[in-house]
């Protein structure tokens, strides 16, 4: 039996099959392929040989592997989340929050007393988990139920994070002295501006009653390509915000240059007095050479997906 149970697990290993439907056909296949072998043991033929001939007869792995793959009636669409969809949702929503606060940065706060900056801020980070929700779910009421919850979480671990941020940065300026300042910080970090907060509920909201009224239409017939582990999803997006930090640590924005420089010589009296370099590394006061940390595992997980479509092929993650 290990000789199916290997077959069907290369058949359908790293195609980002979601596990829903790699339970189903694990079932069919097995049952497809016992039926084989004993037509095989009907024959005559030993058992080595009638597994043998049954996984020859059934097809080869890659092949066999993305027909099913591109063909599920399903698009590899979820019934419901689990908790791991979920995080994977979180996670790309605070990746592009962060990276419109990195944006935010770069512009100076150049909308920081219009209406704008408030929307840059929400809507992405909304239409990240409507899209995301939308194109990986085919039942409606578990569309509604996810968009909430997501972000529901989203908000409340944004004002943790934040809050928490706004915190430290005074802690690493020596100006923790006067809560005043924390509170003061805390609403430039939109925490508690309440045009950021009606903003981001008018979003959700926008986006749960498109779902209603357009759930069965929307986005049903785009399927759901790969499914990502967490762990690849965590990697992918630390590489990103190491690279934002980086970019923003170089010499893109003067204020967070000045904000990083001051906390590393408050905490441990190391004196930066220049900082140049380019985009794969940094060096400081001439002597010290920090590589683009975020850049080189950027790069590792492209070359990790080149070999798995060299070896799966392209269809495996389309």
């Amino acid at each position: 039996m290990n000789g199916f149970e290997d077959y069907i697990k290369e058949l359908l290993s790293e195609r980002g099959i979601n596990e829903d439907d790699k339970k189903d056909l694990e079932f069919e296949m097995k049952d497809h392929l016992l039926l084989l072998k004993n037509e095989y043991l009907d024959k005559g033929l030993s058992e080595k040989d009638a597994i043998k001939l049954s996984i020859k007869g059934f097809g080869e792995s890659n092949f066999i592997g993305n027909s099913i793959k591109n063909n599920l009636p399903s698009h590899n669409k979820f019934i419901d989340f689990s908790s791991k969809e979920r995080m994977n949702c979180l996670l790309e929503m605070f990746l592009i929050y962060f990276v419109f606060k990195f944006l935010g940065n770069v512009e100076q706060n150049a909308y920081s007393n219009s209406m704008i900056s408030y929307v840059i801020m929400t809507i992405p980070v909304v239409c990240a988990s409507f899209i995301f929700i939308n194109k990986k779910l085919k039942d409606e009421k578990n569309k509604i139920k996810n968009l909430v919850l997501c972000n529901i979480l989203f908000f409340i671990l944004e004002k943790i994070i934040m809050a928490g941020y706004g915190i430290f940065r005074f802690i690493i300026l020596d100006k923790i002295s006067a809560t005043i300042h924390i509170i003061n910080s805390t609403k430039s970090l939109y925490l508690f501006d309440w045009r950021y907060i009606t903003m981001f509920l008018l979003g959700t909201l926008f986006s749960i009653i498109l779902t209603k009224l357009l759930g069965n239409k929307l986005l049903k017939g785009i399927k759901n390509t790969y499914n990502y582990s967490v762990k690849s999803t965590v990697i992918f997006i630390m590489s990103v915000l190491l690279i934002l930090l980086y970019l923003l640590t170089l010499n893109m924005v003067p204020y967070s240059l000045a904000l990083i420089t001051d906390g590393i010589q408050n905490i441990t009296g190391f004196h930066i007095m220049s900082i140049n370099g380019n985009l794969l590394f940094t060096i400081i006061n001439g002597k010290f050479i920090i590589p683009n940390i975020g850049l080189l595992i950027l790069i590792m997980l492209f070359i990790r997906l080149i070999i798995r479509v060299r070896k799966k092929g392209l269809k495996s993650i389309l």
